[in-house]
């Protein structure tokens, strides 16, 4: 059991630090983009999808990342909205 917690929080520690390697790629290729525009035109086109690329892999581990966490702590149960009852009772 202890095992599969140190896993998982492995798994999260991973997308966290994927998430932040994609964001400065992302804005690496923006950066690159202007002056890939201003010097060679129409091919300032390959950097900016390369960090729109990198832009949906950071929200790629971002939603994976809360679905994991999500599985390791599942929110606690609400109750009814008349009765305050929870559904299990």
């Amino acid at each position: 059991m202890v095992a599969i917690l140190y896993f998982l929080r492995y798994i999260i520690n991973m997308y966290k630090n994927l998430r932040i390697l994609f964001c400065i790629l992302a804005v690496i290729c923006a950066a690159v983009t202007v002056f890939i525009f201003a010097y060679f035109g129409w091919w300032g086109f390959i950097p900016l999808c390369g960090g729109a690329i990198f832009a949906a892999l950071m929200i790629l581990c971002k939603r994976a990342q809360e679905n994991e966490q999500f599985k390791a702590n599942p929110p606690k149960p609400e109750g009814d909205f008349i009765t305050g009852k929870k559904n299990d009772e």
